[in-house]
């Protein structure tokens, strides 16, 4: 663990991003994914402004700089609900120190969000769509200056069941008929969806929120070019692994309605978005692999079950709120 304290890493610090730093808070909660840095922490400055400054792996600075290009892109062109990552008095994203490298981004502290009652706030689905639309709108022209791979749900769970038949082969059986599933119609589909700017990984813990208000979405480690419903998608899938129930409940109801309002999701985005609500929840069991966690293994398999068992209705009632 890295000692945050050093006098040398502190003064470093200061020197870099020009901070003249105070104390450091180890007394607060920060919100977001720990795992996407080696470490981080909290500091304050003589006036008070509090920072968050995170450790990475130098092997991460090249996906690291380029999401730190992406939402200074997005916030130049009027997203503000995003906090942009500091430039060093060298305009760097992410300098070194001693082998790793560093970031620097306005903290903010949040409402905290009580599971799974979320799931009855229409304000919180209205505002995370409006979020959508707006970054839909500022992400215009990004692909002139930043270079994305396009993400595959498709290649990705294939590359999954390969590895999964190689290493674990009761997984792989007992998720086939999913697979079989999604092979029926969506995966013939999948190539010809529309792509657009994308979070990556939108979900309501992603989310600061001041009551039912956005104050930043955070965690744009997985932002990138996908399939223009990817986010959505993720957002209701979230809701639905909270609780089956969540799928119609007002926030993802209110959500969906809010887009159908707009072309942020394509007419084919549209005819094929349960099935990528369930596509998605492969990413989710990935990571349960990964961290050999068996409950969420069994919980996300009680899930898929159910979206596809209840796939006509789920369509219905997304179709009802159009």
């Amino acid at each position: 663990m890295l000692d945050w304290s050093n006098t040398a890493l502190r003064q470093w610090i200061c020197d870099q991003w020009q901070m003249d730093i105070h104390c450091i808070r180890q007394d607060i909660d920060i919100q977001g994914s720990p795992e996407r840095a080696l470490s981080r922490i909290v500091m304050a400055d003589t006036q008070d402004r509090q920072f968050l400054v995170e450790q990475f792996d130098p092997g991460k600075r090249t996906i690291r700089d380029r999401v730190a290009r992406a939402v200074d892109f997005l916030f130049t062109r009027g997203l503000t609900r995003v906090v942009p990552y500091r430039k060093t008095v060298q305009g760097e994203f992410l300098p070194f120190f001693n082998g790793a490298c560093f970031q620097v981004s306005r903290f903010l502290d949040g409402t905290f969000l009580k599971r799974p009652d979320y799931l009855s706030s229409a304000a919180m689905g209205q505002n995370t769509a409006r979020f959508l639309i707006k970054m839909a709108e500022a992400a215009t022209g990004m692909e002139k200056h930043l270079s994305f791979p396009r993400f595959s749900i498709k290649t990705y769970i294939h590359e999954l069941f390969r590895t999964m038949k190689i290493h674990d082969q009761p997984v792989y059986d007992r998720f086939l008929p999913v697979l079989d599933f999604l092979e029926a119609e969506f995966m013939p589909a999948h190539d010809h969806l529309a792509f657009a700017f994308c979070h990556g990984d939108l979900h309501p813990l992603n989310i600061i929120w001041d009551k039912d208000e956005i104050r930043a979405v955070i965690d744009w480690e997985f932002a990138g070019i996908k399939p223009d419903l990817y986010d959505a998608a993720n957002f209701v899938g979230c809701a639905g692994i909270e609780n089956p129930n969540g799928l119609g409940m007002d926030m993802v109801m209110t959500f969906l309605a809010k887009l159908h309002q707009t072309e942020v999701i394509s007419e084919m985005g549209w005819r094929f978005f349960p099935e990528y609500v369930l596509a998605l929840r492969f990413a989710w069991l990935s990571e349960w692999l990964r961290k050999k966690d068996q409950e969420m293994i069994d919980l996300e398999h009680a899930f898929m079950r159910i979206l596809v068992e209840h796939m006509p209705e789920i369509r219905h009632a997304f179709d009802r709120v159009a």
